[in-house]
């Protein structure tokens, strides 16, 4: 029983720690959380197989629903592979709540939503939608209303994966009735605001976005810097393709403050800021972030960076500084990356022959 009730404290302190993250989660950040949980949970299936009493049994499968639920919330953002792994737990949650029925273990609420975790993880989305959707129908209390939040956004964003963005924000803006803190509202403002701008309203996306972006506390529990960072970048997106390059620009910079200086998303907002300086005649500037998007760029060579390559180009000679010019648009010409502007940097060259 000691052994299992260091388990526990243990599982405890790992979500409490993941809930209290102020930043963006690193890729090797995401990948210890993901090692400890995954060492926590062998752990947990090793005391379950050697365990012959019942109560110790039904706490351990407790904390390994727990766990499969932390994941899939904090550390997935409500997404989950069905790996053969994944199936296998998911096969014994499911077993064991049907075992456990009847019992006082699991509110008939809890077990319904479980049972939707559990199918996630299974891959078997026809039934976790019918679980979710049952959780949300559901007369129970739930006095921190945590389960109906969960239960609509999960089911918001198998509508979203359906491309059906009209429910998907239904169902999210249904959400936003049982968050129990600012962080938690924020991050539904923001699911809201996704499918807003999916159907084309950027009016309430952008809304709804800035009404997020107010309420979000990177000192509080519960602060989610994945939609954090994206209330930013599609704020600064929608004032940048509205021309209103001041704010836009404003927003890009509170990106590059707020995401990995290595992260695509840096990257981005680099790129913008450079448009931004280059409709501005901001040469000097423009040429700045434009190189400084293609050093951080650490991914393969693709039509972003080549398209970077030919802003910064257009830039220089813009300063009349063809020999600065010069090597990008021959990177431009020479690279097999499918680029639509490509004729266009190779008649660039040739005048500067």
């Amino acid at each position: 029983m000691n052994d299992l009730n260091a388990l526990v404290d243990e599982r405890i302190a790992l979500e409490t720690r993941l809930q209290n993250e102020k930043g963006e989660l690193s890729p090797a950040s995401s990948g210890s959380y993901e090692a400890e949980y995954t060492a926590l949970q062998r752990k947990l299936a090793a005391l379950f197989k050697q365990t012959g009493g019942e109560r110790e049994r039904i706490t351990v499968m407790l904390e390994l629903m727990r766990i499969l639920e932390n994941r899939l919330v904090y550390l997935h953002d409500f997404v989950v592979d069905a790996t053969p792994d994944h199936r296998l737990l998911a096969q014994l949650v499911t077993r064991f709540i049907d075992e456990i029925a009847g019992s006082t273990v699991l509110t008939k609420l809890e077990a319904t939503y479980y049972r939707g975790v559990a199918a996630l993880y299974a891959g078997d989305v026809a039934t976790a939608r019918n679980a979710f959707s049952d959780a949300c129908a559901s007369e129970e209390s739930d006095e921190a209303n945590d389960i109906k939040y969960k239960s609509y956004v999960i089911l918001g964003y198998l509508s979203h994966e359906e491309r059906d963005y009209v429910k998907a924000k239904e169902l999210h803006d249904r959400s936003l009735r049982y968050t129990q803190n600012n962080n938690v509202t924020a991050q539904a403002l923001a699911l809201g605001a996704l499918n807003a701008y999916a159907i084309g309203d950027h009016d309430e996306a952008l809304h709804k976005f800035q009404e997020a972006l107010q309420l979000f506390d990177a000192a509080q529990p519960f602060f989610n810097s994945y939609f954090h960072r994206n209330a930013l970048l599609f704020c600064a997106g929608i004032h940048f393709d509205r021309r209103d390059y001041e704010t836009a620009e404003k927003f890009y910079r509170s990106v590059l403050e707020n995401v990995e200086q290595n992260s695509y998303d840096a990257f981005d907002a680099l790129t913008h800021l450079g448009r931004i300086q280059y409709a501005q005649q901001r040469w000097d500037d423009a040429v700045v972030a434009f190189e400084k998007a293609v050093e951080t760029h650490r991914f393969n060579e693709n039509e972003y960076l080549v398209d970077t390559w030919f802003w910064l180009a257009r830039t220089h000679l813009k300063r009349e500084r063809a020999d600065d010019a010069r090597p990008y648009l021959e990177k431009i010409a020479a690279t097999d990356v499918k680029y639509d502007k490509k004729s266009q940097a190779v008649e660039l060259l040739q005048k500067i022959a």
